[in-house]
């Protein structure tokens, strides 16, 4: 799994199977997003997983800010048998929930914040 940005109109795009073409939009190139690792961000950028049966709630730290200027975008979890995704408003609390199928795992969980791009949990 791999998440694109446009250049144009900031759109974010994920390409579930990578065949090696180019991603385009609005008739431009789009940049891959990297993972950040920035040590002063990252406590307010790790997802933190509460797993209770086949219930999921994952929470970002609360100080993280959810106003126009700066906020999460969306939080996606990565599953051994695909993924989910839940888009977040503004002046919403940063946390979402998921339900696992019987035999599903987590494999990751990445959320992207409008300031400061990609995050996940490794």
């Amino acid at each position: 799994m791999k998440f694109y940005r446009c250049t144009e109109c900031d759109q974010i795009h994920i390409k579930l199977i990578d065949q090696n073409n180019d991603m385009t939009c609005c008739n431009a190139p789009t940049e891959e997003l990297v993972e950040n690792n920035f040590p002063d961000e990252a406590r307010n950028h790790v997802p933190k997983i509460r797993k209770i049966g086949n219930f999921v709630t994952i929470t970002i730290d609360n100080n993280h800010p959810m106003v126009d200027i700066h906020h999460i975008e969306f939080i996606c979890m990565e599953t051994n048998k695909g993924f989910k995704y839940k888009k977040l408003n503004i002046n919403q609390e940063p946390k979402v929930q998921f339900i696992l199928a019987n035999d599903e795992e987590i494999t990751n969980v990445y959320l992207y914040c409008n300031l400061h791009s990609l995050w996940s949990l490794h």
